[in-house]
C-alpha cells in the first residue's frame, strides 16, 4: 500500500502546476505585512502548494480588490482565489478545495448610532455599505435588498472610513475582518458592534473550473492531513 501511495505521489509530482494566486486584504485571513501576504488562510494555502509540488506564478500572491481577483479566476485557466465563501450560485463556476477556515458575515455599526435590528426587515431602514460581489452583499440581496439601495465600493478601508465618519449607518462585512481592519486604522473597536449576523460560512480555495480534477482531488486529500 505504501509503495502504491509513493508511486501515485511521484506520478502526481511530475504534473506539478503553476497558478496565478489571488486574494484580498481581509485580516486575519489574508493581509499585506512588510510587502508580503500573510494570514491564517495564506499559511494554509502555502503549505498546501508545497505539499503538492505546485508553485505560485512569479512566486507571489496578488492582493487585489475582491471583484477584480474573482473575475480573473473566472477567466484564467491557471488561477485560483482563496478565502472565498462557497455558495450555490458559485458552485459550478469553480472547482473547490476546502474548507480552510470559517467566517462570520455580519452587519457592523457604531454603538453611538444605537441601531436596533430585531428582524431582517429593519435593515432596510439603514444605509448599508458593501463590497461588490462578496458573500456579505449576496446575503443582503437574499434578504430583499436591491443593488441600487446599497452603498457599493470595492475598497474596504474606504468603506470603513465612511462608517467611522458617520457617512453610512453600517457595513456588511466579515466580522473578523472588519474589526481587524478597524484596529489597523487606529479606531477604538469597542465603539463598534455587530447589529445583525447574516450567516456563518466556511472558507474555501476556488480554482478555475477547467483545472485538472486530479489536481483538486490531491489538494483536498492533502488538506485533510493539514487540518486534522
Amino acid at each position: 500500500m505504501k509503495q502504491f501511495l509513493l508511486i501515485a505521489f511521484l506520478s502526481f509530482s511530475l504534473c506539478a502546476e503553476v497558478f496565478k494566486v489571488y486574494t484580498e486584504q481581509s485580516p486575519p485571513y489574508n493581509f499585506l505585512e512588510n510587502g508580503k501576504v500573510k494570514g491564517f488562510s495564506t499559511d494554509l494555502v502555502e503549505e498546501l502548494f508545497i505539499k503538492n509540488g505546485h508553485q505560485f506564478s512569479d512566486n507571489s500572491i496578488q492582493l487585489l480588490p475582491w471583484a477584480l481577483g474573482y473575475n480573473k479566476v473566472l477567466n484564467d485557466e491557471h488561477s485560483m482565489i482563496y478565502s472565498i465563501v462557497r455558495s450555490p450560485e458559485r458552485e459550478a463556476l469553480f472547482q473547490w478545495v476546502g474548507p480552510i477556515g470559517k467566517m462570520t458575515l455580519g452587519v457592523i455599526a457604531k454603538k453611538s448610532t444605537h441601531l436596533k435590528v430585531t428582524t431582517p426587515a429593519v435593515l432596510h431602514r439603514y444605509k448599508i455599505a458593501t463590497i461588490p460581489d462578496t458573500a456579505s452583499e449576496k446575503a443582503l440581496l437574499e434578504l430583499g435588498f436591491r443593488l441600487e439601495n446599497l452603498e457599493r465600493f470595492s475598497n474596504r478601508t474606504s468603506q470603513l472610513k465612511k462608517l467611522k465618519e458617520n457617512r453610512i449607518d453600517a457595513i456588511a462585512f466579515s466580522v473578523e475582518g472588519a474589526f481587524s481592519l478597524l484596529k489597523e486604522m487606529g479606531c477604538d473597536v469597542s465603539e463598534y458592534e455587530v447589529v445583525y449576523v447574516l450567516k456563518e460560512c466556511d472558507l474555501y480555495v476556488a480554482f478555475h473550473k477547467d483545472t485538472n480534477p486530479q489536481t483538486i482531488a490531491f489538494m483536498n486529500e492533502t488538506l485533510k492531513t493539514l487540518t486534522k
